[in-house]
């Protein structure tokens, strides 16, 4: 949160360059294969397997982070944009053998039951947790029209307010605590509780209407068009743009 939509310092999500002639290996990769088939791919490598790529490899994340990886705190840059700051490495790796701890008894469990069984009901919800948490936080940073700062034309509250809330329906909305139809008051302040977070974005459309961004867009088309327009961008001015 600390450097939302910042083009090189950015944790996540932080979209390719266009070279200098305005193109880039997305653009060619689109031009090959056709707008749907790279969208879809697209969508499958984002939601599949872009949470576990984040987590071993920093995928999405700024140039200046270098290779990050959330088990190993040694890895990637070090210094200002270390992912951890070094006195927290040996909670890092505390938390690295809780999960040993958890594999183990997931394979104990296969071991008396089955791996059929760890799979349908450990491994789907897992992956299915992954695509949810992956859409959020794409859909919220991301968008034909959302740009990207980079250097002193970034500042916390520009990241902040571009992000965009987007209708996930009263279902889903109530299943997850609103965290897509809140989230631009969540970049804001992320101290803000979930559930005081409805009043925070009433507060924010009232305070700054003409800075406060909400996409009525229902959640399918958006999804396919931040994955088929939303290539790469290029600069204009004082932000970098996408270009389709």
């Amino acid at each position: 949160h600390a450097k939302t939509n910042h083009l090189s310092e950015g944790e996540t999500h932080v979209p390719h360059m266009c070279d200098a002639k305005g193109s880039s290996g997305s653009h060619k990769r689109k031009a090959i294969m056709g707008g749907p088939i790279y969208g879809a791919l697209r969508l499958i490598v984002h939601l599949v397997f872009g949470w576990p790529a984040y987590l071993i490899s920093g995928a999405t994340g700024g140039p200046v982070r270098g290779k990050t990886n959330h088990f190993l705190p040694f890895m990637g840059s070090q210094g200002k944009h270390a992912l951890f700051p070094r006195q927290w490495a040996n909670k890092v790796y505390l938390s690295d053998v809780g999960i040993a701890a958890v594999v183990g008894g997931l394979c104990y469990w296969a071991h008396c039951t089955s791996w059929a069984q760890v799979g349908l009901l450990y491994a789907l919800p897992y992956c299915f947790v992954n695509v949810w948490l992956v859409l959020y936080t794409w859909l919220q940073h991301t968008d034909v029209d959302i740009p990207h700062y980079d250097g002193d034309n970034w500042n916390f509250i520009k990241g902040a307010l571009t992000t965009v809330d987007r209708p996930y329906g009263p279902v889903l909305n109530f299943l997850h605590h609103g965290i897509g139809r809140t989230h631009v008051a969540h970049h804001v302040n992320s101290a803000i509780p979930h559930y005081n977070a409805w009043e925070a974005t009433d507060a924010l459309k009232e305070a700054f209407p003409e800075h406060y961004l909400y996409d009525p867009t229902p959640i399918i088309p958006a999804m396919w068009r931040v994955a088929t327009k939303c290539i790469a961008v290029e600069e204009k001015g004082d932000r970098w743009v996408f270009r389709n």
